[in-house]
């Protein structure tokens, strides 16, 4: 009998240092961005919990070197049986990107303080790399093909209008050095063109009519 009872006190008193309190923010569905300086951190706690604690955060994935980092050092329990929270900051600023992180609350700053509550494993993206991925394959995408107009040139005189006009695909002339397939030659209604032999002939016949009258 005097055994029981020596071990049900032992138990009792193993007990009653047991904490209660609890993390209920963040949660395993919680995510944490980077380029957001406050976070916030939440917990419920009963009567016989410590009054203050300090809030550590920890990763067990490698994606912290100085592990486990101080957030507060010295955060009031608050009051029992409700949900409490406190803003936390990134001692240098930008929160770490990674995953499996978790927050611990400590009974103290010492390397030997014991763990009073753990949160669940939880990820830090980074803020806007999503967005930015997402606008570069649309601006991709958006490329097309590219189209060549056709040149159109115009040579107006007093007396007649030729109008060429070639494709800026097909620049290069045949085998002869003549005029490319693709071009085309148009005059106005009503008019022709005469040929550079034919004006030579008119004007030695004309040449010749004005001799017989000399």
């Amino acid at each position: 009998m005097h055994a029981n009872a020596l071990y049900a006190a032992t138990l009792l008193a193993l007990v009653s240092q047991i904490s209660a309190i609890q993390v209920t923010s963040p949660s395993s569905s919680t995510v944490w961005s980077s380029g957001t300086s406050g976070q916030t951190v939440s917990w419920q706690s009963v009567s016989t919990d410590p009054t203050s604690f300090v809030i550590q955060l920890v990763n067990q994935a490698g994606f912290l070197s100085n592990s486990p980092v101080t957030l507060t050092a010295n955060q009031s329990t608050g009051s029992s049986n409700v949900v409490n929270s406190a803003t936390v900051t990134y001692p240098s600023g930008s929160w770490p990107v990674g995953t499996a992180f978790q927050i611990n609350l400590m009974s103290s700053s010492n390397s030997n303080a014991a763990i009073l509550a753990q949160s669940q494993q939880f990820n830090i993206t980074s803020s806007g790399s999503t967005a930015a991925s997402g606008s570069s394959s649309a601006s991709s995408s958006a490329s097309g093909p590219t189209t060549i107009s056709a040149s159109k040139t115009s040579v107006t005189s007093s007396a007649t209008v030729v109008t060429i006009t070639s494709a800026s695909g097909n620049s290069s002339g045949d085998a002869s050095g003549g005029i490319p397939n693709s071009a085309s030659t148009s005059k106005s209604a009503g008019e022709l063109l005469t040929p550079p032999s034919a004006l030579v002939s008119l004007l030695l016949a004309f040449i010749g009519y004005l001799g017989v009258f000399a």
